[in-house]
């Protein structure tokens, strides 16, 4: 019979650590699940290669002038002089589209005021009838030129010879 009595103990021993966990007593958290590690960062959509640019307006016999800073885009305009110009009013904005070169501005005397990757803002100095090459007097016209469609777009619009007064 002792020996019946230490198997029932046993037994309730055993039965007991069977029973439900006490209150409040929570079972062990599951483990995180394991996150995926980052994508590599994707090449931005409107990735604009300069050099690639550059080169293109080389080889149509300018000399670009680079930017002093990294362009906005995906409008962006790129001032160039005519390779071996004497006198330096052969001048040229070539407008890119993305990396697409949409038109060569060929328009005399030009110089690119600022662009924010939607709109690019020009000055053309201005020769009085009696100005001497070197030298414009006049008041310089200004120019917001966008690209729509394909097209440039000026505002306001910009004449034959922006260079030379009543040409408007």
């Amino acid at each position: 019979m002792r020996r019946f009595a230490g198997l029932l103990s046993l037994l309730v021993v055993l039965l007991a650590g069977c029973g439900q966990s006490p209150a409040g007593e929570q079972p062990p958290p599951a483990p995180a699940p394991t996150q995926a590690p980052p994508a590599p960062p994707t090449q931005q959509a409107d990735a604009f290669d300069l050099a690639a640019a550059l080169a293109a307006i080389e080889a149509d016999g300018f000399t670009p002038t680079p930017p002093g800073a990294e362009l906005a885009g995906p409008v962006r305009a790129i001032h160039a002089m005519c390779t071996g110009s004497a006198n330096g009013r052969c001048q040229a904005v070539f407008f890119f589209d993305g990396q697409r070169l949409v038109h060569r501005m060929d328009v005399g005397m030009v110089r690119i005021l600022s662009q924010d990757g939607t709109a690019v803002r020009v000055e053309f100095p201005v020769y009085n009838a009696d100005d001497p090459g070197c030298c414009p007097s006049g008041t310089p016209t200004q120019h917001t030129i966008r690209v729509r469609d394909g097209q440039l777009e000026a505002d306001p619009p910009v004449g034959f010879d922006p260079n030379r007064p009543g040409d408007y």
